[in-house]
This record gives C-alpha cells, sequence and structure tokens, in this order.
C-alpha cells in the first residue's frame, strides 16, 4: 500500500483540488483509493458531492478502526473520509485534533482495501501531520510559482524525501516562469515532471461538486492529473 501525503506551502495554494483529481485519476487507472482529509476547513469533501453540514468524519470516530463508518463510497475502489467539521462545531471538540496519530493507527487495517491512500494534510505553518509525512511513499509539497511561496518554500525547505509539485501555473506570465526555472535550478529531479496550469475549469468543476477529471476530462487540469498519477505509479 502506497501513501501520498500532500501539504500547501500555504494555505490557498490548491492542495485539496489537487488531492481530489489526483485520487480520481488514480482510480481511473484501477487503483484502489482512499482519500482522507486531515484539514478542519473540511473542504475535500465538497469536491465529491458531500454536503458540509453532514456529520460524518474521522474525528467522530472514537477509535481508528471505527473510521469505516464515517467514510463514503464514491464508487468502488474509491472512498472518502472527511474531517468532521460538523461533529467538531456540534459537540465542541477541539480543531487541534492529533489526525496523524489516528491515522497511523488504522494505516495497518488499509492495507488489504486499498493502493493507494491519500492524506490531504493542514498548510504550513500550521500542523503538518509529520507523523504521517515522514511514513508517506511520497510527500509531495504543492506551491503555486509567485514570490510569497518563493520565499515560503526558502524558509520552509524542501525535505530531503519530499518532492515539489507547482498549482496553478500561467505560462505567459514571466514572473511565474521565473520562479519556476529557479525551482527547476534549486530542486531538480524532486520537481514533479508536470505543473498543473491555470485552468477556470478548476472552480467550474467544484461549484459542480465534482473533481475536475469527471467535469470536464478533456480539461488541461485533468490531463495533468493523469499525468501526475501515472508518474505515481511508475515512482
Amino acid at each position: 500500500m502506497n501513501i501520498l501525503t500532500l501539504t500547501g506551502v500555504r494555505g490557498g495554494e490548491g492542495t485539496t483540488t489537487v488531492a481530489g483529481m489526483l485520487g480520481d485519476a488514480l482510480h481511473a487507472l484501477g487503483q484502489r483509493v482512499l482519500l482522507v482529509d486531515l484539514n478542519a476547513s473540511d473542504l475535500l469533501r465538497l469536491h465529491f458531492g458531500v454536503p458540509h453540514r453532514d456529520g460524518h468524519g474521522w474525528v467522530a470516530a472514537g477509535f481508528p478502526f471505527e473510521w469505516r463508518q464515517q467514510a463514503f463510497e464514491l464508487a468502488p475502489g474509491l472512498a472518502l473520509v472527511p474531517f468532521g467539521r460538523a461533529a467538531v462545531e456540534d459537540t465542541g471538540m477541539s480543531p487541534l485534533l492529533h489526525g496523524d496519530d489516528f491515522w497511523l493507527r488504522a494505516l495497518p487495517g488499509l492495507a488489504g482495501d486499498f493502493d493507494w491512500v491519500l492524506f490531504d494534510c493542514p498548510a504550513y505553518p500550521g500542523r503538518q501531520a509529520r507523523a504521517l509525512r515522514f511514513r508517506s511513499t511520497l510527500d509531495v509539497l504543492v506551491a503555486q510559482p509567485d514570490v510569497a511561496a518563493h520565499v515560503l518554500l526558502a524558509q520552509i525547505g524542501l525535505g530531503a524525501a519530499s518532492h515539489l509539485l507547482i498549482n496553478d501555473f500561467e505560462p505567459s506570465w514571466p514572473l511565474a516562469c521565473d520562479v519556476v526555472l529557479d525551482w527547476r535550478h534549486h530542486y531538480g529531479p524532486r520537481l514533479l515532471p508536470q505543473a498543473i496550469r491555470r485552468d477556470a475549469c478548476l472552480p467550474e468543476a467544484l461549484a459542480c461538486k465534482q473533481p475536475v477529471t469527471r467535469y470536464r476530462p478533456d480539461a488541461a487540469a485533468s490531463r495533468a492529473a493523469r499525468v501526475l498519477a501515472q508518474w505515481c505509479l511508475s515512482s
């Protein structure tokens, strides 16, 4: 079983969107995929039509082995476990929950059912699920090629075993191209081979409560997701 952790260099980098479409792309390649939202914002569910006020989520599970009661089967071989923000709000539980600890205990029971577990992790500078990222098969940092992300990435650093995924890249913007060139120079093979370009279909897909890979399979972002899914399988 492969573990893929996705973390934004800051909030708003599109990490949740990437998690949804990459998980869907892996599933389309015949992989059994579990998507897990570790963010208190609980937005991954919206990409698959699960209402935000629905009470399901892993934080509502008393013990790690109870996560299945909180999951949604989106299709045969594709499942989603939301965070469960509604449960936090209704019960007054602290949102500072140890998602990595919970899922490290749950992982041994997943191998027989899934080929990939994708974790949508909280962005820097908050808690970044360090234990899960250390255990992951692939740890990916998501960043948009702008000055703020460039500075933050320089401060954070890219872990020796981590990869960098460029999201929301507009090649007609000279500054974005300069940032990407600098990242290629500094991170070389740890920069994922496929950037996700700016694509108007991405917000449209969310408005329709679907990953872009379902909403518009022919969109540039959908093609990028399929390339990245193939890269994951070959890495």
